[in-house]
């Protein structure tokens, strides 16, 4: 393998690194935030503010972007941070933890099964084998964590099987329809076009009337840093890892993010079993085998 191609590989990695540390982090973010707004205020707040701060790089996309790409982009917008936002959000005031993080890594899954039969993608048994593993080691992880709640309420758990057959979508039209566009402007445009109607909802909630009390400055905080580092950049940096991978490694992360959130529930006084850790143990196999063609340069 040449200099240029290992060097190119480990920027490939240190994106997902990166992303994995960010989306970890969303999920004790989103705790926080309900902790003064509603699933549907969280949801309507975090998309407008990643549409307001985006206005000036969507401004800059809208003159170098051809006008044939700007349906593409809503689509990617609406699969990829519009509905899942709100159908994750909802589901999180219904269901346990456990549930939400078990059904979060089926994003993978999606991601192949969309590829191969709306996309024509070719996909080996090695990759394949990479989603079944990584999959369980995130079921061990979940399951694995001291007083797990599997309550399930069937409808609300369905949300997030929706939302991640959502971003299975956003990740192969991103691949397929936007290989070439600039990831930085594609998502700034992508979030103002989604940003404006959840803008406009926001006014039809309790959430205006919050803010102006003053009483929720911190969920209120959390939402920013969710919508800021969260949504926008995060989805940046993804949509980027999808342009230089392919679709399949970047959805790889969802493996990753349950990792983090444990980590973050160690500094909060947490007890990490054996079980999970391996788990872990298989998700990193799983992601070995699901990327192991695109580090390889093959």
């Amino acid at each position: 393998m040449s200099t240029s191609s290992s060097h190119h590989n480990l920027q490939n990695w240190i994106l997902l690194a990166l992303l994995t540390i960010i989306w970890g982090t969303s999920y004790i973010l989103i705790k926080k935030s309900l902790l003064g707004f509603t699933a549907i205020e969280l949801a309507c707040l975090r998309v407008s503010i990643s549409g307001l701060v985006a206005l000036p790089l969507a401004l800059r996309a809208l003159q170098t972007i051809n006008r044939d790409k700007y349906w593409t982009i809503l689509l990617v917008g609406i699969f990829g941070s519009g509905a899942p936002a709100f159908l994750f959000s909802i589901s999180m005031t219904h269901s346990g933890s456990a549930i939400n993080g078990i059904l979060n890594s089926l994003s993978p899954l999606w991601t192949l099964i969309i590829g191969f039969y709306l996309f024509k993608v070719a996909i080996s048994s090695q990759k394949i084998l990479g989603v079944i593993i990584g999959f369980v080691g995130a079921l061990v992880l979940v399951l694995g964590k001291t007083g797990a709640s599997l309550e399930v309420d069937v409808l609300y758990s369905l949300l997030p099987v929706i939302a991640t057959f959502c971003y299975g979508m956003s990740s192969n039209i991103t691949k397929q329809k936007l290989q070439n566009q600039n990831a930085v402007y594609t998502t700034a445009l992508a979030m103002c076009m989604i940003g404006l109607p959840a803008l406009t909802g926001l006014f039809f909630t309790g959430a205006p009337d919050k803010i102006a009390s003053g009483t929720v400055w911190f969920p209120l905080a959390c939402i920013a840093a969710l919508s800021i580092f969260g949504t926008l950049i995060a989805w940046m940096l993804f949509y980027r890892l999808v342009q230089r991978t392919d679709a399949l490694f970047a959805a790889s992360v969802t493996y990753l993010i349950p990792i983090v959130a444990i980590g973050w529930g160690l500094l909060d006084g947490e007890i990490l079993s054996l079980i999970q850790i391996g788990g872990m143990v298989l998700i990193l196999v799983g992601v070995y085998f699901t990327t192991k063609q695109v580090a390889s340069g093959k």
